[in-house]
């Protein structure tokens, strides 16, 4: 199975749960979130806004600010750059997701994130992440060099050994709603 064979199977497994079913999920999945070890020593935060049916860690964003976290999220440009901002004001980005406003939040250097949230299309069993194919991350992640990085999907997104890169760089781990799989 090729790689758009894989992404297509996974979104349409994802898109199967239906709506509540993601809503149930996504809250489980929070939960999980909230009780990882790597929050300890963590400062900085990259995680996402959630779209197109991606599991929604709102919950978890919540939660994370009051016990004193930096959130920061990514901002997707032309040329698949992206970069990380910790927001102060929000505006929709270059593919109709909510990101932080550049001119009026504060761009985070990848050096100074401590651990990562990855929404995925897909995720196996060893720290692959297929992502929806525009490599923004995977150009990413390479330079959050002090960060442990955490794939976030549905347990209905995991697939068997998913064709991956050169440039694909393994998860560390990955949260759904039933377990925290660590690689």
């Amino acid at each position: 199975m090729d790689k758009y064979s894989q992404r297509k199977r996974a979104l349409e497994a994802r898109n199967a749960l239906g709506e509540e079913k993601r809503k149930e999920f996504s809250m489980e999945i929070c939960r999980r979130i909230l009780e990882l070890e790597e929050l300890q020593t963590a400062d900085i935060i990259l995680s996402y806004a959630a779209a197109a049916g991606e599991a929604d860690l709102e919950y978890a964003h919540r939660e994370l600010l009051k016990a004193g976290k930096k959130l920061a999220f990514p901002v997707s440009e032309k040329g698949g750059i992206m970069n990380a901002y910790i927001p102060h004001k929000w505006r929709r980005g270059l593919y109709g997701i909510w990101e932080p406003d550049k001119e009026n939040s504060r761009l985070c250097p990848p050096e100074e994130i401590s651990l990562v949230f990855a929404p995925c299309v897909a995720f196996d069993s060893q720290g692959g992440r297929l992502g929806h194919g525009g490599g923004y991350y995977d150009r990413y992640l390479p330079k959050c060099k002090n960060a442990r990085v955490a794939a976030v999907a549905f347990e209905a997104q995991y697939l068997e050994n998913l064709v991956s890169e050169s440039w694909d760089r393994k998860m560390d781990m990955a949260v759904t709603e039933r377990k925290i799989y660590r690689f």
